[in-house]
């Protein structure tokens, strides 16, 4: 007879920190429930501090951030997430590199009120190791230290690793092969969507801190690995992957057949002359696809496009803003429901014109004169297989001829490890990137740390941010012949009186629907000018008061309840239960707690609490006739421990210090 009993388990440190999804989610933990309600409050200056003490690209993550905050977001689940990227890109535009800290030049303070750093406990809830507050604590005892960190690559993976070294104490060169720094921030990112004085003005805020650029200075080409062991304690790679994938078909070098990374950097560099032709083909179904469409229309003729990857869609929407084609299809190997393109770029490039041509896999480049003259396709039946592999199945006789008089092949990007030696001790997984630890990022040559693309291959901007700061914490242990421990403590804070529909901007907040931030309109959208725009004071705040504030939760006392039922009778979303003790089960500590009870005999009863469907209104607290259910607030710090007697060698993972049970009111 099947178990009727509720499976339950003791909330610990571990579930609280996680019940804060979106900032469970961002791989830098930049507590985004936080400035989300500060913003609520008015409270701009605050919001954006809170924003920016984890991530030293705040401001470029409010605009092109793939907010892995917003897919976790529990707001989500009852109608659609908060719009939190938008709301950063808000108190950023108010705040960030672009102010310096200062009101606007006009005198306008759009509203907010706080002024001068925030308190610690004010920091939203949590005090992360890599917050720019423990870092500056951290170098206190270790400045001008002495030691040298060479650094290649300034994408966002080896300046975010440069920005924490810097703020550690720690002399940065980072070794830059172009002219100019940022990546594929600057080199792959089209203008229209990241603007470039913001990238110039991020990067400077890093170099403020120690780290200094050489240019033109490529690995493999003017040093080699060898070099920078003897010239340096430790070294970090983040190179990056610039090179395009290939579809392995006939024709494919036909001239009029281009690369989307290649496409990209042209444009981003300034090649705005570029001769596509009247019609152009962008293969591949990803963001960078349609931004390559776009951005080739707005500057010159028409396109078409189709595919996979990310790179697609910034392709399809570059080649489109090019002005080079008067239509832009994209054609895509997958359904609509597969494709990896985000559905807002997807929207966005179809209300330029771009048409997206599903179940269309090229077969072969077909040209006159060694010219590109067109793209044979064929239909496919389903792009996966039952093992859920890529592995398309084309449907015979079903060739199809896209006349064009450029391709742009846009399905994906490898790195170029061209220059790795054998004596360099590094491994090369099969897939072409630099095997790392999972933890440290410590490659399989001692000292020398790789993150970002060249190690995991393409992902978000925030993910190679997160990755610069791992090695910068890892080269700090290793350069003090430690290796780094995660210490953790959870605290609540008793909210008096709390009552969430009665909170000034807060009430009506289950009302309250998702609202996009508005976008110039099309015929507007010509050349690099930024598309989207920010939110205004009023809308900000009632977008940001939609949040549910998750890091608020009822918290029982049973030595006050009477057992009355009343939380549980107001509650709206039925997360409250009062049951037998018999009638739980669930893992060690908790039969460890009721063999308690049972000694003790009697009928005990449990009340159970499903903090997933709880909106944080507070009627349950308010409800309570003794004060045994109260609201409080949860916050946690996160810090870097050395253990002396730990070495670095052999790279074991951090030992967080738990999980420990959090008690209230600790």
């Amino acid at each position: 007879m099947r178990d009727s009993r509720y499976q339950v388990f003791a909330a610990d440190l571990n579930f609280y920190q996680e019940m804060v999804s979106c900032q469970a989610a961002c791989p830098v933990r930049t507590d985004a429930r936080g400035y989300v309600t500060a913003i609520s409050r008015g409270e701009y200056e605050r919001a954006y501090l809170i924003a920016r003490e984890t991530n030293p690209f705040a401001s470029t993550c409010g605009w092109v951030c793939g907010a892995p905050c917003e897919a976790a977001c529990r707001r989500g689940r009852i109608d659609e997430p908060i719009a939190i990227r938008a709301l950063k890109r808000f108190v950023n535009d108010r705040y960030g590199v672009f102010m310096d800290g200062a009101h606007r030049a006009d005198g306008d303070t759009r509203g907010g009120t706080y002024s001068g750093p925030a308190p610690e406990i004010e920091l939203g809830n949590t005090a992360v190791a890599t917050s720019r507050q423990a870092l500056r604590g951290r170098s206190a005892s270790v400045s001008a230290s002495g030691r040298r960190v060479a650094v290649v690559g300034s994408g966002p993976a080896g300046l975010s690793c440069a920005h924490d070294l810097g703020l550690l104490g720690h002399e940065v060169i980072v070794f830059e092969s172009t002219q100019v720094a940022g990546g594929m921030l600057r080199l792959g990112v089209p203008e229209y969507r990241l603007s470039r004085a913001l990238i110039d003005l991020e990067i400077e805020a890093v170099l403020s801190l120690g780290p200094r650029i050489e240019f033109g200075r490529a690995l493999g080409r003017d040093f080699d690995l060898a070099d920078l062991r003897r010239n340096f304690d430790a070294v970090f790679l983040g190179i990056g992957t610039y090179t395009s994938r290939r579809l392995n078909i006939e024709g494919e070098t036909l001239d009029g057949v281009l690369r989307a990374v290649d496409f990209l950097i042209n444009v981003n560099l300034g090649g705005y002359n570029l001769d596509l032709g009247r019609n152009v083909l962008v293969i591949g179904g990803g963001n960078v696809a349609m931004d390559v469409a776009r951005t080739a229309a707005r500057l010159g003729r028409p396109a078409q496009s189709g595919g996979d990857l990310d790179t697609a869609i910034d392709a399809a929407r570059s080649a489109q803003r090019l002005g080079a084609t008067e239509e832009v299809h994209c054609l895509v190997v997958e359904a609509r429901n597969e494709m990896l393109a985000d559905p807002i770029e997807m929207a966005e490039a179809e209300e330029e014109g771009i048409q997206i041509h599903n179940h269309a896999a090229p077969v072969r480049f077909i040209g006159q004169g060694g010219q590109l003259r067109g793209v044979v396709t064929m239909d496919v039946e389903r792009a996966f297989d039952e093992s859920g592999r890529f592995n398309p199945q084309l449907v015979p006789g079903s060739e199809r001829i896209w006349q064009c008089d450029g391709a742009i092949v846009s399905i994906g990007q490898t790195g170029d490890l061209s220059w790795v030696r054998e004596e360099d001790g590094l491994e090369v997984t099969p897939r072409g990137s630099l095997a790392v630890d999972a933890d440290t990022l410590e490659t399989s040559s001692p000292g020398i740390f790789a993150g970002g693309d060249i190690a995991f291959g393409p992902r978000l901007i925030i993910n190679a941010v997160a990755d610069g700061q791992t090695a910068a914490r890892s080269i700090h242990t290793y350069l003090g012949g430690t290796r780094p421990r995660l210490a953790r403590s959870g605290f609540f804070s008793p909210i008096p009186a709390y009552r969430r529909s009665q909170m000034g901007p807060q009430k009506g907040y289950l009302e309250r629907r998702r609202m996009e931030p508005p976008t110039i309109p099309i015929d507007r959208r010509v050349g690099v000018s930024l598309v989207e725009e920010s939110y205004d004071p009023s809308t900000a705040h009632e977008q940001a008061s939609r949040c549910l504030v998750c890091s608020v939760s009822p918290i029982f006392d049973g030595s006050l309840c009477i057992m009355c039922s009343g939380c549980v009778d107001v509650c709206p979303f039925d997360c409250l239960k009062l049951v037998p003790v018999r009638e739980i089960d669930g893992d060690d500590t908790v039969r460890t707690v009721l063999e308690r009870y049972a000694r003790v005999g009697g009928s005990a009863s449990a009340m159970l609490y499903d903090p997933t469907l709880c909106i944080r209104c507070g009627l349950c607290a308010e409800r309570c006739p003794t004060g045994a259910v109260q609201m409080e607030a949860f916050r946690f710090t996160e810090e870097l421990e050395s253990s002396p007697g730990e070495p670095w060698p052999g790279t074991p993972s951090p030992e967080p210090v738990g999980p420990q049970p959090v008690a209230p009111n600790t």
